[in-house]
């Protein structure tokens, strides 16, 4: 036998079913005569005659009946692989996800949730600022990033994960001998850690020490979020902490807000995909990142 093709004996096995050529053409999208050029080609390899007219409809041959009974549990066996197949594309893989360290507060359960939905998906992980994330993403780097701040809708699709806001805080122990009076002195004999130059709240954070007569010669840049708010824990200074990052601290007494220095206004988290990005695995780990975030999911303050 030669020229057997996948595609005529599907062909074969619809006639069978449905009992025409007519019928089969139809469950198969395609004409009539193409469908009897199918089964020419296909009685051609076998050397077999399959189908005789009965009627409007044909009828299997002694020898097509025998050919159906061994044609139709391979069909259905490849249907079956190509099924999985199609549903292994979809739940499993390696995503590459960015975020910065605000996300870190609720990123575990996302992923213990996720683990749980999707076993077979796992994850690389970069965390760093937005600009940056962003960047990689647009460039294929990343397949989808969590960040604050704005987002071009010309380059990319976003989903809302909610609000924060960033605060002044310290240990109680540098505020015990000074009052509001003395802020100015505190500002400046104390370092101040604030996110680095390329954020797009530098510029603000600059702005309200200035504001309070701090010296800018105290500011220091910091990358990561989690070392500012471990710096203002030990008493090394002022640290800008997001809020959701921070409450627990805050909460228990161990870090306390500056006074005088205003929380910033609201910042909006989005997690990210490129514009044109349909992998539907991306989409449903964007989906669960909304599920999860434990932001704010309007600004109220």
């Amino acid at each position: 036998m030669k020229n057997l093709n996948v595609l005529n004996i599907e062909t074969a096995c619809w006639i069978a079913r449905l009992g025409s050529f007519t019928a089969a053409a139809e469950k198969l999208h395609t004409s009539q005569p193409a469908v009897s050029a199918r089964m020419r080609e296909l009685e051609t390899a076998l050397g077999i005659k399959l189908f005789i007219r009965q009627g409007r409809g044909v009828e299997l041959t002694v020898q097509g009946r025998d050919f159906i009974r061994t044609a139709e549990p391979l069909m259905l066996q490849l249907e079956h692989l190509s099924q999985s197949a199609r549903s292994a594309e979809s739940v499993s893989g390696v995503v590459r996800i960015g975020t910065g360290n605000i996300c870190m507060t609720w990123l575990p359960a996302m992923m213990i949730s996720l683990k749980a939905e999707m076993p077979r998906v796992t994850y690389e992980v970069e965390i760093d600022r937005a600009g940056k994330l962003l960047g990689r993403l647009e460039a294929r780097k990343l397949d989808l990033v969590m960040v604050s701040g704005p987002v071009d809708s010309h380059k990319f699709d976003a989903l809302s994960l909610g609000y924060d806001r960033m605060l002044w805080l310290c240990a109680p122990g540098l505020l015990d001998r000074l009052n509001t009076q003395e802020m100015a002195t505190l500002l400046n004999t104390t370092q101040l850690w604030c996110v680095q130059r390329e954020s797009f709240f530098w510029s603000d954070a600059l702005q309200a020490l200035s504001a309070r007569g701090a010296s800018l010669e105290n500011v220091n840049a910091i990358s990561n979020m989690s070392a500012a708010m471990q710096m203002a824990l030990d008493g090394a200074g002022i640290g800008l902490i997001s809020e959701a990052m921070a409450g627990d601290a805050v909460a228990a007494g161990r870090l306390v807000s500056v006074p005088g220095l205003e929380p910033s206004e609201p910042v909006a988290l989005s997690v990210v995909c490129a514009k044109d990005d349909s992998q539907a695995l991306v989409g449903r780990i964007m989906a669960a990142a909304v599920r999860a975030s434990s932001f704010v999911k309007a600004p109220h303050w």
